[in-house]
């Protein structure tokens, strides 16, 4: 049997993400486990509007596709850059070009550390009940298949059930005692991401 040539991974960053510093640990893992990894750079190290990351977004995407000779990416997000993907999903036809999306920690319906940063426009759209999250959870689109961790402890995103996505292709899997930045660093997540990359994520239920 030939070897399996899968999609490649793009890594979406949260607030504050820096190329080759955000992701170093993570990136180092999938590749060394044999993965084509991309780090996606959002505008102004996304402080700045979700909708323009997620323009941003769809340019890597189409430029990975291109020149990785791929049809479709696998898309791991942390944090606010899971709202980008959902953005580039539900209205830039994202849907088409994503074979798997994970998400890490990301605040699916707003989180009030938000109000800690209040000059930040990704903040604002990052509140509980704001324009940009109603906007994401009324469109109506294709659904692509997704992996949704989330922790009780997570610390940043509030209240952390805020973290839990719902829908016909989401698969929801709590990890205890992991704190926001820990999915990051922390191998056992890894290992649970490497797992829904190849396909061999036990399955669980929605939690």
């Amino acid at each position: 049997m030939g070897v399996v040539k899968r999609p490649p991974v793009l890594l979406v960053h949260g607030i504050l993400g820096q190329r080759h510093l955000y992701w170093n640990l993570f990136a180092s893992r999938l590749k060394g486990d044999g993965f084509r990894v991309h780090e996606v750079q959002l505008p102004y190290s996304m402080l700045g509007d979700i909708r323009i990351a997620a323009g941003r977004l769809k340019e890597k995407v189409e430029a990975t596709c291109k020149g990785d000779k791929a049809e479709q990416v696998d898309i791991v997000c942390h944090s606010a850059g899971g709202l980008v993907a959902r953005y580039y999903i539900k209205f830039l036809e994202g849907h088409k070009r994503i074979h798997h999306l994970i998400l890490l920690g990301t605040p699916h319906k707003g989180t009030y550390f938000s109000f800690v940063l209040p000059l930040l426009r990704v903040a604002g759209q990052a509140k509980p009940g704001s324009n940009l999250i109603r906007e994401i959870d009324e469109a109506d689109a294709p659904d692509v298949p997704t992996t949704n961790f989330w922790s009780p402890v997570d610390g940043i995103v509030i209240p952390p059930e805020n973290a839990k996505l719902a829908g016909p292709k989401v698969r929801n899997v709590q990890v205890d005692w992991m704190h926001h930045w820990g999915f990051l660093v922390s191998g056992s997540v890894y290992k649970r991401v490497h797992d829904a990359l190849v396909g061999e994520l036990p399955a669980v239920p929605s939690a």
